[in-house]
């Protein structure tokens, strides 16, 4: 009962901290709340740009809260518009009409269709670029955050700050969460902890979906306690977990995360009625399978050692299946 309380005690104050955060980047960046387009159904702004929708019929882009469920309606008609959803055969024509009328949104979707090789198209990033470039002419901000990582992709990182930061001044959130990654690494700018800290708690709080390398980069300034944070077992696992659970990670982030799961399981402070060792098993096992580099070896054998010394219903509870 004492180590839940404590655990929703760190999850509040970190709740507080990150909307305190967030209120005072919206005070200072009025302008951004001005920029930033309003979703026609709720009215809010748009924030979660590349999890948001567009109504190809007419356009209007929708919150990804508001977008989801329209996608599962049996009434296939934009409440918008009142025109008909295209399926999904007809989307590579009308992105390419649009985009040909000078369509920024359609322009940039074709530009993903390129990028990713989608509705059967072979993959052509110089085509992409153009369009995207060609959206971005136009001020669209998911074009400037699409150049953005084609640019950091290239080793780029100044030009590609760069655009981040036009997309985050519209309001682009996601785009908020890369200059965090550029300020923790120092590619393109001047490292900084602090702003790296700030931006990434705000696009975290902002993006409802999971940003794997932001919740990750997040999570290890709590675990050593850098950036004007506090080091935090629990805030650190509150960041990672999504991400470890929502991306193909690299071993390096799987080593990590199981490093808190087992620093959490001989703290004072661990999950409400969670035990954690079997899961940091289960990663340093996952890690280790996928890399055989030194320190998972290391890290493993050292963990295998010490559940050795459990008593004998414990040990036989740890399975090399991932723990539900």
């Amino acid at each position: 009962e004492i180590r839940e309380k404590d655990t929703e005690r760190e999850l509040l104050l970190e709740d507080q901290r990150a909307s305190k955060v967030v209120e005072e980047y919206l005070e200072e960046n009025a302008a951004i709340l001005e920029k930033a387009e309003e979703c026609p159904i709720c009215l809010e702004p748009i924030f979660d740009v590349a999890g948001a929708g567009i109504f190809m019929c007419c356009g209007c882009t929708t919150c990804g809260s508001c977008w989801e469920p329209l996608k599962s309606m049996a009434n296939k008609t934009c409440p918008l518009c009142r025109g008909r959803f295209p399926p999904k055969s007809e989307h590579l024509r009308i992105f390419s009409l649009k985009a040909a009328a000078g369509k920024a949104w359609a322009q940039c979707s074709l530009g993903n269709e390129y990028y990713y090789g989608l509705t059967g198209l072979a993959v052509d990033k110089q085509k992409a670029r153009s369009l995207y470039r060609t959206a971005a002419d136009q001020g669209y901000s998911h074009a400037y955050y699409q150049l953005g990582l084609l640019e950091g992709a290239r080793g780029n990182y100044s030009e590609a700050f760069r655009l981040f930061e036009a997309a985050a001044s519209q309001g682009h959130m996601n785009a908020l969460g890369r200059l965090g990654m550029h300020y923790w690494t120092g590619e393109g700018v001047e490292q900084d902890d602090v702003k790296a800290v700030r931006v990434m708690t705000i696009s975290t709080k902002l993006v409802q979906a999971t940003q794997s390398n932001v919740h990750q980069m997040l999570a290890e300034c709590f675990a050593i306690g850098v950036g004007g944070l506090e080091q935090s077992l629990i805030r650190s696992l509150y960041y990672m977990k999504p991400a470890i659970e929502e991306s193909e990670l690299p071993p390096s982030a799987m080593v990590f995360y199981a490093k808190l799961l087992w620093g959490l399981s001989g703290s004072q402070i661990a999950p409400s009625g969670d035990n954690s060792v079997p899961e940091a098993l289960f990663w340093y096992r996952r890690a280790h399978a996928e890399s055989m580099d030194a320190e998972s070896v290391q890290l493993l054998d050292s963990a295998e050692s010490s559940v050795k010394t459990f008593c004998a219903c414990c040990y036989k509870a740890l399975s090399t299946d991932k723990p539900k």
